[in-house]
């Protein structure tokens, strides 16, 4: 197999595996919380003031998907939602206390496992695995 065919295989396998452990159905480790579900918490923490729409936008996810993530989370009592202090028509969203301890555990679970990652690399490839994986992150987004 030459070299571009390895490449091409190895963007597909990423993309598989971001469509895989982005599902509902996946968990970040020991908190039960789906990916997405996290990337809302954390959209939610950022611009949940604004509405479902910020959120989504925040999230880069589509606003289906950030409804059902809500509405999981509202079940698990980590997001309150309100009609909007000034705008009836939308709904301001805010992490509840559960839902700040939540998303900052499950960040410090990512950013400790991402550490261990970084620490595995040798200097000389820390700069070319930042520049890679921002590059295949350009490329997933332009294929989907």
């Amino acid at each position: 197999m030459e070299l571009f065919d390895e490449f091409v295989d190895a963007v597909l396998d990423l993309m598989r595996t971001a469509r895989r452990t982005g599902g509902a159905a996946h968990t970040v480790r020991g908190d039960g919380v789906s990916v997405p579900q996290l990337v809302v918490l954390a959209a939610v923490d950022v611009a949940g003031g604004q509405g479902v729409t910020a959120v989504a936008e925040r999230a880069g996810l589509a606003q289906p998907t950030v409804t059902r993530a809500l509405a999981a989370l509202e079940r698990r009592s980590l997001v309150l939602r309100a009609p909007h202090a000034s705008d009836g028509r939308t709904t301001s969203l805010a992490l509840t206390p559960g839902g700040k301890a939540v998303l900052e555990e499950t960040m410090r679970n990512v950013v400790a496992r991402f550490g261990e990652l970084w620490e595995s690399l040798a200097e000389d490839q820390r700069e070319h695995a930042v520049r890679l994986i921002r590059s295949l992150s350009r490329i997933t987004a332009e294929l989907t």
